[in-house]
């Protein structure tokens, strides 16, 4: 009776969530692992969830545990609730809705964090943090994994994230205004461009504190600013082939005010591609995404802001003057290495 007891506490111990919360006062640290999960296709997205407790907290630190041997990116989702109760399911971007197989069970889902490419962790600055819980709609937090290659029980995962967290409030709350685009990329184009562009008109100030660049295996380099009158002001400037984190914006203490105007392009180079790439989910596809993470003293429930282009939308179609470096690898880390990968001539 006792080795089959054992048997069973190891099974029902692998079927946990791998949840940990560590308190110390009003600050605390909340883990959210996948509890063995398994995949049984490429380019598979699995979800995780955890509730939130009710009371009002904020996120000051994300710390990955992740490796791109395994996951293309792991994304940290808030919602409302989950239509899923499984330890984990399969979550498809391209939802349904109500299906109880989406991430936010149909519901609106808003993006907490993103990670690819190895990334570090990273800290918001002092007296900023990720506002969740109390009247948010962010009850559950979901972890969706996107998964390299099938694995089975051998290998089953615990990739993660953890996050450092107070129940204080904190003077401003972050949020994200994320640029990109749809369509398709060309093949055997050395250059191509995608560029968005939107004014930003949220009737609070914003002040940008980080860029993440994403995108997968023909992207080059993206970049995104703020115009205002017609000025030019660069937010950031990165390869999307070097870790995928939020990167410090290169304009610190910029604001962004209702009217300005926010844009991003991403260069892409397909020269190895013989048919058109789509701009999709899976890794043989591509994406254009410039996030911005920003910090604002604005006191209400945040939502992410989206301002996504088609592939017709051009920068020279509307603005006079556009930035010469907003393609350019200059100054970015590892730009011989990524020049070599694209067989690209030495600049």
């Amino acid at each position: 009776m006792v080795p089959q007891l054992l048997v069973l506490l190891l099974c029902f111990e692998r079927s946990l969530s791998f949840t940990v919360e560590n308190n110390i006062g009003n600050d605390f640290e909340l883990t959210i692992r996948m509890p063995n999960a398994t995949s049984d296709s490429k380019d598979a997205l699995i979800c995780h969830s955890h509730e939130l407790p009710e009371r009002e907290s904020y996120i000051l630190r994300f710390v990955p545990h992740a490796s791109m041997k395994v996951a293309h990116h792991m994304m940290v989702y808030g919602c409302g609730h989950i239509g899923n109760k499984r330890p984990y399911w399969s979550c498809p971007l391209i939802e349904e809705a109500d299906s109880e197989y989406s991430i936010c069970g149909g519901g609106k889902r808003q993006i907490v964090f993103a990670w690819a490419n190895d990334a570090p962790a990273k800290n918001l600055p002092e007296g900023v943090g990720f506002r969740v819980g109390g009247t948010t709609g962010i009850s559950y937090l979901v972890i969706q994994l996107h998964y390299v290659q099938p694995f089975g029980v051998e290998s089953a995962d615990t990739s993660g994230v953890t996050l450092h967290m107070t129940y204080d409030r904190q003077p401003q709350q972050a949020g994200y205004y994320v640029l990109g685009n749809v369509g398709t990329i060309p093949p055997q184009q050395p250059a191509y461009r995608m560029e968005s562009a939107c004014p930003m008109n949220l009737n609070y100030t914003i002040y940008p504190i980080g860029y993440r660049t994403h995108g997968h295996n023909i992207a080059v380099v993206t970049s995104g600013y703020r115009i205002r009158d017609g000025v030019w002001t660069q937010l950031g400037r990165m390869s999307p082939q070097r870790p995928q984190t939020f990167y410090d914006v290169t304009n610190p203490g910029l604001d962004v005010s209702n009217g300005d105007v926010l844009a991003a392009r991403c260069t892409f180079n397909s020269m190895n591609r013989t048919q058109m790439t789509q701009i999709g989910t899976k890794n043989v596809d591509e994406m254009c995404n410039f996030y911005i993470l920003y910090s604002t003293y604005e006191q209400k429930d945040l939502s992410v802001d989206y301002c996504f282009r088609g592939d017709n939308f051009a920068w020279g179609d509307y603005f006079p003057s556009i930035p010469s470096d907003a393609s350019s690898l200059q100054g970015i880390p590892g730009a011989d290495e990524i020049r070599h990968q694209f067989n690209m001539d030495p600049r």
